[in-house]
């Protein structure tokens, strides 16, 4: 049977290209320490998708932070944010 983590009570709100991202903090005596993150994008709980993810263990809370944020990343890589794009439309 796997042990999961056991949650520090740390946890952090963030947006990352217009989706909300909650990260929670877990860490295991001897295995290190993980963090769980949970993406949700859209409007309203009709139109709102989500995904979670979770690391793998590592040495720091830091390191464990940036590879979630770097996995969040990736998944959100194809979001363009309409407002900035650099292709203009001359009416």
């Amino acid at each position: 049977m796997t042990r999961s983590p056991r949650p520090t009570g740390d946890e952090k709100d963030i947006m990352i290209g217009g989706c909300h991202v909650h990260l929670t903090y877990g860490q295991e005596a001897g295995v290190g320490w993980t963090v769980r993150a949970t993406i949700r994008c859209g409007t309203g709980d009709h139109h709102a998708g989500e995904q979670s993810l979770v690391t793998e263990a590592f040495d720091s809370r830091e390191a464990a932070e940036h590879e979630a944020l770097e996995q969040v990343s990736e998944l959100l890589g194809n979001n363009t944010d309409r407002s900035r794009s650099r292709v203009r439309n001359w009416s």
